[in-house]
């Protein structure tokens, strides 16, 4: 008998990795994909030799220690650690205490919606916003409703619309920086404003900061969680995309009683975060250089930006807008109204080449006439080559015109 409940029926799988599990059969019968579509930092920049070095000198150093249970907040001197890398944020009023260790930024993102949502709670997003946020907000039972965003975040003036008309709302969630999939970074008034409405609307904001250092001119924009007085802003960090993802070390940062809350949740949940993963990246952030290689993976990914926005330029069709990111992995391309991305995915894939159709990231069903496109994994020569042929599959498909 298959197991069944309410919560269990309810789920769905979880649109992005259906295109993974597309891209895996075709590679199980020998064919190579092309992929724009993952969220993906570049195999090629993990440190795998400093890990490697790593491992030995915490068993030497620690034995049986280092895979013993261990508390369910988090390695302390990781946790005290990054109460100093939050600066770079300019987050500095916190201590230790107001970090919890997760497994990655996805499970912080679950335990949030596990303790804030309740049946007939919404949550509030950007639209378009990361799928996968939006996927387990309703997977416990939450309203999405997504606001519109310009070249400056999101829209203040509609947000406060809608927390008038959804005064249930149990939280904001944003992507300040360089946003999945739009690449839009939320400039400094609206930060400061976004705080305000959360006290104003008696609500919470969960910042998601995965991208924040991986900014094209250097420049780390101050934190919303900078400008909390309140303790309205749950602030989400991660090295998935700045060490590598298969760590699955990300960090929530709250108000210490909440926080203890969210270890409550946790003891109940897995315990702890893998012990030799929180050393790992605590040596490496301490001993192995990683502002030089967050520099050097910058470098990489401008270039490759840069690349693919001429390749999209030169050949989608003509009338198609670019939001061009500031830092981050992704592209965002409007195509001209009336085309459908989602219907074209299969007859581009049919010529191994993946995107990321726009009505994924949008929670009222728009952006159909959009893709997102991912730079960093892909070289400058693969990126082209491959996205005029997308450009060329685009134009057929839609009876269009190329800009050239």
């Amino acid at each position: 008998m298959v197991i069944h409940s309410e919560f269990l029926d309810a789920l769905t799988p979880s649109s992005l990795r259906s295109i993974t599990a597309k891209i895996r059969d075709k590679a199980k019968r020998g064919e190579t994909v092309v992929s724009f579509a993952g969220g993906l930092p570049s195999p090629e920049f993990f440190p795998v030799d400093d890990l490697r070095r790593i491992n030995e000198q915490i068993l030497l150093e620690e034995g049986g220690e280092a895979i013993q249970y261990a508390a369910s907040d988090g390695y302390d001197p990781l946790r005290m650690y990054l109460v100093e890398f939050m600066k770079r944020y300019q987050v500095t009023d916190i201590s230790y205490k107001n970090i919890l260790i997760t497994s990655g930024a996805q499970q912080g993102l679950a335990y949030l919606a596990k303790g804030l949502v309740t049946p007939g709670s919404v949550v509030i997003t950007e639209n378009p916003s990361y799928p996968g946020a939006l996927d387990t907000f309703r997977g416990y039972g939450a309203e999405v409703v997504g606001v519109k965003m310009d070249e400056d975040g999101m829209d203040m003036d509609e947000l406060e619309r809608a927390l008038e008309t959804h005064r249930n709302a149990a939280f904001i969630y944003t992507i300040a920086d360089f946003q999945n999939p739009m690449g839009i970074s939320m400039s400094v008034p609206r930060r400061k404003r976004l705080v305000e409405l959360a006290e104003k609307y008696d609500t919470f904001v969960v910042e998601d900061g995965p991208y924040s250092l991986i900014s094209f001119d250097g420049r780390v924009m101050p934190a919303i969680k900078s400008f909390d007085t309140y303790g309205r802003v749950i602030y989400s960090g991660s090295t998935s995309k700045t060490i590598a993802p298969g760590l699955r070390i990300g960090w929530l940062i709250a108000d210490e009683e909440s926080i203890q809350k969210l270890v409550y949740l946790k003891m109940r949940d897995d315990l702890q975060v893998n012990n030799m993963a929180q050393r790992q990246v605590l040596r490496y952030f301490r001993d192995c250089g990683f502002d030089e290689h967050l520099r050097q993976v910058t470098d990489v990914y401008r270039s490759r930006r840069d690349t693919m926005l001429r390749a999209v330029r030169e050949s989608f069709p003509q009338g198609t807008r670019l939001v061009v990111p500031g830092g981050g992995l992704f592209l965002w391309a409007e195509l001209p109204e009336g085309m459908d991305t989602l219907e074209m995915f299969d007859y581009v894939f049919q010529k191994n080449i993946a995107y990321v159709p726009g009505a994924f990231f949008c929670p009222d069903g728009s952006g159909r006439n959009a893709m997102r496109l991912n730079f960093s994994t892909s070289s400058e020569e693969k990126i082209a080559r491959y996205i005029p042929i997308l450009g060329e599959m685009i134009c057929s498909f839609g009876g269009q015109k190329s800009a050239s």
